[in-house]
């Protein structure tokens, strides 16, 4: 068995060889039936990706013996440094179909990260007029990298996904005592990043402009919205309104590890945001925690006609040393 699988792995760097590696962005050919895809990456040429369609089995060896990764090879978006490593965003595409949408980082990332102050200052706003702000209780939005998916994908795939808006926050945020802990929001954007800018800080509700409020408070149609997810009057700055899921563990006596949050904004649903606390990343990369997708709670109906995710996923892929972060399991739906 031994010897067929390194076969295998042998014939399989063969189709990697510097005359026929191919980006991540080229369409594979599809394989015989019971074959997966699976990215194949190898030691010698780190940077070169390669679809290919193998058993399922062969796909497991090759990501735990080589750099290679589930799923047809990625098409990444923009990146950024962030603690000592970087933020990127990610696409993976399969006979036309979307597979993930997800940030990826390595695990040096959760180093190094910043503490003090406890936000970039991009959002503030004296709310008390008395001639400072407050960093703790005037700032909104912590440390923020907006990443565009790559291009291929905004403009062939048909997703109203575009980018990536990561937000470390490393006091947490509202409500006390729920989500006041170390960790990420990873949102992804369906509206355009301009129209998430010009959401203004101000002094109603959390910290945002008066004017800009009664369009947060302007909720789509329920058949949108799944009716679990509640508006709390979390309308942030340079976000929009974030509408919670009360009966989320972390809301009934549970500690918040991750949870889903659906965001919206003059009356359309604008972004997806799995929130996934700095501990839990740090228990998938040291192999406390197993990698695991959670389902989505799903609308009646969806404005735009395209490919959404009906879970979300966090994974550590030990052989890369990477963490990501993604929406996953795609359906396609008409307008409703």
């Amino acid at each position: 068995m031994r010897k067929a699988i390194l076969v295998l792995l042998s014939a399989a760097a063969l189709v990697l060889a510097p005359s026929a590696a191919s980006s991540g962005g080229e369409e594979p050919r599809g394989g015989p039936p019971g074959e997966v895809p699976v990215c194949l990456v190898t030691e010698a040429h780190p940077d070169q990706e390669r679809t290919i369609e193998v058993p399922a089995f062969v796909a497991t060896v090759l990501t735990r013996v080589t750099l290679s990764y589930a799923g047809a090879c990625a098409e990444y978006g923009e990146s950024a440094p962030r603690g000592e490593g970087t933020l990127t965003a990610y696409s993976q595409v399969w006979q036309g179909e979307p597979q993930a949408v997800g940030l990826v980082f390595p695990s040096e990332t959760l180093q190094g990260l910043p503490y003090d102050p406890p936000t970039a200052g991009l959002w503030c706003y004296d709310k008390d007029g008395n001639g400072e702000v407050d960093p703790m209780m005037e700032c909104s939005g912590g440390y923020e990298d907006a990443l565009h998916l790559g291009e291929d994908f905004r403009t062939e795939v048909d997703s109203p996904f575009t980018y990536v808006l990561t937000n470390w926050n490393p006091m947490g945020h509202m409500p006390p005592g729920i989500y006041d802990t170390p960790h990420f929001d990873v949102h992804f954007y369906t509206n355009p990043n301009e129209e998430r800018l010009a959401i203004r800080p101000g002094p109603c509700d959390v910290l945002v402009h008066c004017d800009d409020y009664p369009l947060g408070k302007n909720l789509p149609e329920a058949r949108y919205l799944h009716p679990d997810f509640q508006d709390l009057n979390a309308i942030e700055p340079a976000m929009g309104n974030h509408l919670t899921d009360l009966t989320g563990p972390e809301h009934n006596g549970e500690p918040f590890t991750h949870t889903f949050i659906y965001g919206t904004w003059d009356g359309e649903v604008t972004f997806y945001e799995p929130m996934v606390t700095h501990e839990w990343y740090s228990g998938l990369s040291e192999g406390t925690l197993a990698d695991g997708c959670f389902p989505i709670k799903q609308p009646e109906a969806f404005q735009e006609a395209g490919w959404y995710p009906t879970e979300y996923c966090t994974r550590y892929r030990e052989n890369r040393d990477e963490l990501t972060t993604s929406l996953e399991g795609f359906a396609y739906h008409e307008a409703g």
